[in-house]
């Protein structure tokens, strides 16, 4: 037993709480910070951690692509939820796409997951230079293997030739998801890694059939909120799936009983912070059928830590009852999945 108390719920029954069901599975973010920290901006140390990270990022959709035979000569993309837009420009860079546009409402720091600052000419150089020194011609995943040490995932990307291009076209709006209308562009690929920050998914889709081309593809990098850290490291309790395991109201109590110094920022990032209502994959499935979008290629990473927590579910008493009555949609592969990468095919 890894619990060190117990949480009770509204109807008596216990949850158990430890710091050993959380803290082997969130590294921090940079040193000398909280699990639930954001990374402290400008900081050299963070900046060369997110090296591999945005490398490995780039990597993944571009061969996700490929692998998908998704072609990207002459293809305009569209980044929904694009922080500071690296991105998008980073793709430009090394792919064959001729234009892009990345849109977010948020600017520096305006959102807990969008601590990026915007505007980074200096950086996006910096980053295409380390890129092209360290991949030379073909991003290769063995060249910087030893830089995503920190990042959480399991799918590792083929090999994939390129050929650097200068002067291509990318713009920021700031302008939400839902409100792609706006903008007076078409586009032929739509790449959203942040859905889990987003509400109302059915309205991302009615956005982009707005200004989507014939034959437009959706690429979706997601985290389900069903999986074991699915509230991000902002929110996800020490208790075994305990956002499953709560009802919204055994939530905020929780918040205020286990994590009072920080329990509103807790709370507020859980219900605004998330996309909500909870939606599961099967559901995201449906939705884009009906916007007109169907599921060409599903790939979810293995979860690398499954082993610890399926022993896990042994010490909460009743614990897939609870979870059916709470989200009975939810299904065991999901509870038990890493990232998804999803691409869903125009069928107009």
């Amino acid at each position: 037993m890894n619990a060190t108390a117990f949480f009770t719920k509204d109807d008596g029954r216990k949850l158990p709480v430890g710091d050993d069901y959380l803290l082997p599975f969130l590294n921090p973010t940079s040193p000398g910070t909280n699990y639930w920290d954001s990374p402290p901006p400008n900081s050299k140390s963070v900046l060369r951690r997110q090296d591999g990270r945005i490398l490995l990022q780039l990597h993944q959709v571009i061969d996700l692509l490929r692998r998908s035979q998704i072609p990207l000569k002459d293809k305009v993309l569209l980044d929904i939820g694009t922080g500071n837009g690296m991105i998008p420009r980073l793709m430009l860079q090394f792919s064959d796409l001729s234009a892009a546009v990345g849109v977010d409402p948020y600017l520096d720091g305006e959102h807990k997951s969008s601590w990026q600052q915007h505007d980074r000419d200096e950086l996006f150089l910096e980053l295409a230079g380390f890129i092209e020194k360290q991949c030379p011609g073909v991003l290769d995943f063995d060249k910087y293997r030893d830089l995503t040490q920190y990042q959480d995932f399991s799918l590792m990307p083929g090999p994939c030739p390129y050929e650097k291009a200068k002067g291509k076209k990318f713009r920021f709006e700031q302008i939400g998801a839902h409100d792609l209308g706006q903008l007076d562009d078409k586009f032929d690929i739509f790449y959203a890694k942040a859905i889990d920050h987003i509400p109302n998914w059915a309205g991302i889709f009615k956005a982009i059939r707005e200004v989507a081309n014939p034959g437009a593809v959706v690429v979706i990098k997601h985290f389900s909120f069903f999986s074991y850290l699915g509230p991000h490291r902002y929110a996800t309790t020490n208790i075994p799936w305990g956002h499953l395991l709560m009802t919204d109201d055994e939530y905020r109590r929780f918040a205020t009983e286990f994590h009072s110094s920080r329990s509103d920022q807790m709370i507020d990032f859980y219900f605004n912070g998330l996309a909500y209502p909870r939606t599961t994959m099967s559901q995201l499935t449906e939705i884009a059928r009906q916007n007109g979008f169907a599921m060409h290629v599903s790939i979810t990473e293995p979860n690398r830590s499954l082993a610890h927590y399926f022993k896990f579910i042994d010490e909460v008493p009743d614990f897939w009852d609870i979870v059916r009555e709470n989200h009975p949609s939810a299904s065991v592969e999901e509870m038990f999945s890493g990232r998804c990468h999803m691409v869903f095919k125009s069928v107009d």
